[in-house]
């Protein structure tokens, strides 16, 4: 009797279609929801100095020439209390050099990246300057260079930053 009632019944009612059918209806909606997502967020940027050339990319390291060149290094102090900022560079800066780009980036989310402009303190070989918003927890790497982007001083940074002493040098 259940057999024939089986036998019978519409389509959509059948046991075993919707044993074959429920794996492939996953699959495309699974499909679609990952299309979507992979179109609708966008990529993060990379903070470096890379270039495409034909199918290789290639890092320019001019930069970081000049600044092994001129023999600059330096000590930044960073108070995530406060947001204070000091650097206290060393080597052959020019005298006319009177404000430095800090950018502060974290390695994964592009909001939590800060450009800070330091300023030179009269006189002496120190700059100074304010984060914008505190440092979340995390890893951060920090790029120090003038305006022109001649040369440039990295080091990576680890929690805690309540003060943080950071030594920046010409690295890769």
């Amino acid at each position: 009797m259940q057999q024939d009632q089986l036998a019978t019944a519409p389509w959509y009612k059948q046991p075993w279609l919707w044993f074959i059918l429920a794996p492939v209806i996953a699959s495309v909606i699974s499909g679609g929801t990952f299309l979507y997502f992979s179109i609708v967020s966008a990529d993060g940027i990379v903070k470096d100095d890379y270039y495409k050339v034909a199918r290789g990319f290639n890092l320019n390291t001019e930069p970081l020439e000049n600044a092994q060149r001129l023999g600059l290094s330096g000590d930044l102090l960073i108070d995530d209390v406060t947001g204070d900022i000091a650097l206290t560079l060393a080597g052959a800066l020019p005298a006319d050099l009177e404000q430095l780009e800090l950018e502060v980036v974290h390695p994964t989310h592009q909001q939590y990246d800060q450009l800070i402009t330091l300023r030179r303190l009269a006189g002496s070989d120190r700059f100074s300057g304010n984060l914008q918003k505190p440092l979340h927890q995390g890893k951060r790497y920090l790029l120090l260079r003038p305006a022109g982007h001649e040369w440039n001083l990295r080091a990576e940074a680890l929690p805690p930053y309540d003060p943080l002493t950071i030594r920046l040098v010409p690295q890769l």
